[in-house]
């Protein structure tokens, strides 16, 4: 039998879990303020300490985000902080923040605001990820985690699971939602198709969602479009397609697509939010990296044309054959994705998707 060595931050999870036995309340800070899908992405290791340390954690996130972080089981308290006005708010928070005597606080953003954040909790241990910058390091007591950014984002926040000798799930996702209060059919599968992103270099053409949807819709599909407000007036989209984008609350947002059989998005926040709930996800991937930020979890596709300048992880392409790397993706492909979801899900529900000039 192999032995394994003991975790490096095996003493202070043993101190955390004493704490916690003598029946002290434990409380733990966890810094993450965004993005939507940074955050879906942290969501594991909150499961992870919670269900790992029996802790009271708080989550520190961007007020815009925090009534969807509510949502999460393994959360207790949500410290919203404000982006958009911080210093109006700076002392209302900074109050907030030191309410609480926390044991521990975790830093899974990495930036210097983030760090300052969970150092000025007061926390008697601070960690923070492998992955920081801006010189936020130096305001940690450790690291966790080796600096290897070519695995999932979920891997490396799940890394201070690891150092703590916890057990590290990734596919928990401990969210729910309320029904949806959006009307949606129950005798016909659902297909959601999110075609925004705030990156120009992650959107393919929205011509060739419209595409299609309305391919989906011959089919017997009910099609929803979901997201923020479309920024063309021009609509590409044809009758039939249920239009949420820009009505939904991310609460409500969330609500919808747990009823969603199949996901077709771009790479953006509402992408991982939808394989965060388990709903099968057809990706369009071009200046990014699915390693590192594809649909979480198993029965996604991910597709893209695969250049060699892809990914550049940039919001400008310079590629003489622009955004090739999305454009070189037809309708038909993301269609024989959808017609083989759909298929395998609940196929005793299903109309027939038979091709174009099939029985």
């Amino acid at each position: 039998m192999v032995a394994h060595p003991p975790a490096p931050g095996a003493p202070l999870r043993d101190r955390l879990r004493a704490l916690a036995a003598s029946g002290l309340p434990l409380r733990v800070l966890l810094v993450k303020m965004s993005s939507l899908g940074d955050l879906v992405h942290a969501l594991p290791t909150a499961a992870a300490l919670k269900r790992g340390l029996g802790c009271r954690l708080t989550w520190v996130v961007n007020a815009a985000y925090a009534d969807l972080v509510r949502c999460c089981r393994a959360v207790d308290a949500v410290l919203p902080f404000d982006r958009q006005h911080p210093l109006r708010g700076l002392s209302g928070f900074l109050r907030a923040l030191r309410r609480e005597r926390y044991h521990m606080a975790l830093d899974l953003m990495g930036l210097l605001k983030s760090a300052l954040i969970a150092r000025l909790a007061r926390a008697e241990v601070v960690l923070g990820a492998s992955y920081n910058r801006e010189g936020a390091r130096f305001l940690y007591h450790a690291c966790v985690g080796p600096q290897d950014l070519d695995r999932h984002a979920v891997l490396q926040n799940l890394d201070a699971a690891t150092y703590l000798g916890l057990e590290a799930d990734p596919g928990a996702f401990p969210l729910t939602f309320p029904p949806p209060e959006t009307p949606l059919p129950s005798a016909r599968p659902v297909a959601a198709l999110i075609p925004g992103a705030r990156w120009a270099t992650k959107r393919w053409p929205e011509e060739r969602f419209a595409a299609v949807a309305g391919r989906l819709l011959a089919e017997g599909i009910h099609v929803l479009v979901v997201g923020e407000a479309g920024a063309d007036e021009e609509s590409h989209w044809p009758a039939g397609v249920q239009d949420l984008r820009g009505k939904t609350s991310l609460v409500e947002l969330g609500a919808v697509l747990t009823r969603a059989d199949l996901v077709i998005a771009n790479d953006t926040g509402p992408m991982h939010l939808a394989a965060a709930l388990n709903r099968p996800v057809i990706a369009l991937m071009g200046p990014t990296d699915p390693r590192r930020t594809g649909p979480a979890g198993e029965g996604h596709r991910v597709l893209s044309g695969s250049p060699a300048c892809s990914p550049c992880f940039s919001r400008t392409c310079r590629n003489p054959d622009r955004l090739c790397c999305l454009t070189a993706v037809e309708p038909e492909a993301v269609l024989a994705a959808a017609r083989e979801v759909l298929r395998r899900r609940e196929p005793a529900r299903r109309p027939a998707l038979a091709r174009p000039g099939q029985p």
